[in-house]
């Protein structure tokens, strides 16, 4: 099999972060809903620390803004909240791919329950309640996919040539 074409970084990027806004609107049955980590923050996580360079506080925002209006929150809730996280991300990149894949995945955890902290906060702050039974299970489950996103994620450099 012929090595694949180099391609544009950025077009992967793009690409696996519109893969994560259509699995972040994926419908999925009620017992498992609290359970589905937010794919796009996952990514942003990921490109993050994989590329700093590339994705940042603005593609955060950005992609936050997109995130908000595709999810119908209120605009900039998401926004908020991924910019701090990839901030921490990007901040804390070096350090970040020295651990080992079990430390990653429970600061994986940490970062994606700072982010549904701030997204909780922000809705608080609206006046639209408190966290729900589950609420936090996003983060768990976020970083129990977190080897397999990192697996598939570098797959797709490598394969393409990019980043």
């Amino acid at each position: 099999m012929p090595p694949a074409r180099r391609s544009s970084p950025r077009i992967l990027i793009f690409a696996s972060l519109a893969v994560a806004m259509a699995m972040r609107i994926l419908p999925l049955p009620q017992a498992w809903a609290p359970w589905n980590p937010d794919w796009i923050l996952l990514l942003l996580i990921y490109w993050a620390v994989a590329a700093p360079d590339r994705v940042g506080v603005g593609t955060a925002w950005l992609t936050g803004l997109m995130a908000d209006a595709l999810t119908g929150r209120l605009l900039g809730q998401q926004a908020l909240a991924y910019s701090v996280v990839v901030y921490v991300g990007v901040r804390f990149h070096r350090r970040f791919q020295l651990y080992p894949m079990l430390q990653q995945a429970f600061v994986v955890v940490l970062l994606l329950g700072l982010g549904l902290l701030l997204t909780l906060w922000t809705r608080q702050i609206r006046g639209a309640g408190s966290a729900l039974e589950g609420y936090w299970f996003a983060a768990l489950s976020g970083g129990l996919v977190w080897p397999l996103a990192c697996a598939v994620l570098d797959g797709l450099r490598r394969r393409f040539g990019a980043v």
